[in-house]
């Protein structure tokens, strides 16, 4: 077996982990690290393209003359990152030793950000423990989410833990856990990419984001149908989109995170207001309804 500084143990060899980033922000974690775990080693392939990284309650920004700087000094193996780059290219990490499947993750009430420590995927369901799933309110990816429902199951876009992916884990109380991964696991395979917005209506991923569970829209008398998009605005800023998928499609509505990438993005106590286009016709419609205001990491169910 190799060890690390880490306190990890894993029989296997070191390997690279690479993960590709598209422009902007990112969550990402990693599941083996290398034994230097400074933000400077780990980022040291994106130097020049990186901007900042940030954590729970941490963060690091670099300069041409001071390098790394901010309270942010070293990854930790169960901890999630949003990673913010000029643009799109790949983090490579060199000489990473597998982190251990047991590793126990310590969480507290209210959002936790996390690291998946495989490099496969597992369900949602799957990969959680029985005694604590029943503790878990909501978890929140990279624009993607999934909420608890005691009839229906997860619902959301989110159903699977990724390697290379970071979650923010929601608990309504304090518990110790470790992800279900059993030995010798078949990955299962990846669903199909979920478009993140309709051709010509763009906007960016931001460090703050918000899910909107809506479990039905009425169009001209009609309920609306799979393929149809619903769009989040703030003003007449875009600041989230999803193709309509069935009762309770979480729609992620963007906040503005400080970059200039985002501004005129939602902020605390602002309400979102809501577009339905349809797939076949183009039609549009303003939607109306009992919308909560918007909250950064908060997950909302709406009839």
């Amino acid at each position: 077996c190799v060890g690390g500084n880490t306190g990890m143990e894993a029989c296997e060899t070191s390997q690279s982990v690479e993960i590709v980033l598209h422009s902007g922000a990112n969550l990402i974690s990693l599941y083996a690290l290398p034994e230097d775990l400074s933000i400077g080693n780990i980022m040291s392939s994106l130097d020049g393209n990186v901007t900042g990284v940030i954590g729970e309650g941490v963060a690091a920004s670099t300069n041409p003359v001071l390098g790394w700087f901010g309270s942010l000094s070293q990854f930790s193996e169960t901890s999630g990152y949003w990673v913010n780059v000029d643009e799109g290219a790949t983090l490579v990490v060199e000489d990473a030793i597998p982190l251990d499947p047991a590793l126990v993750y310590d969480l507290h009430a209210g959002a936790n950000l996390v690291s998946f420590p495989y490099e496969g995927s597992i369900s949602i369901a799957d990969a959680l423990p029985d005694n604590i799933e029943g503790l878990v309110t909501g978890i929140i990816g990279e624009g993607l989410a999934a909420t608890p429902n005691p009839v229906l199951g997860w619902l959301g876009s989110l159903t699977l833990w990724q390697g290379t992916k970071g979650y923010w884990i929601k608990m309504s109380a304090d518990a110790s856990f470790s992800f279900n991964i059993p030995d010798g696991l078949t990955r299962e395979s990846i669903p199909f990419n979920i478009e993140k917005a309709p051709i010509g209506f763009d906007y960016n991923q931001s460090t703050q984001q918000a899910f909107y569970f809506v479990e039905d829209i009425v169009l001209d008398g009609e309920s609306i149908q799979d393929g149809d998009w619903v769009m989040a605005y703030n003003g007449n800023v875009l600041v989230g989109a999803r193709e309509w998928n069935g009762a309770f499609t979480d729609i992620p509505v963007m906040g503005y995170d400080s970059y200039v990438e985002t501004a005129g993005y939602l902020e605390n106590g602002e309400k979102p207001t809501f577009k339905a286009i349809r797939e076949k016709t183009g039609e549009e419609f303003i939607l109306s309804g009992d919308f909560p205001v918007w909250a950064n990491n908060e997950l909302y169910t709406i009839g």
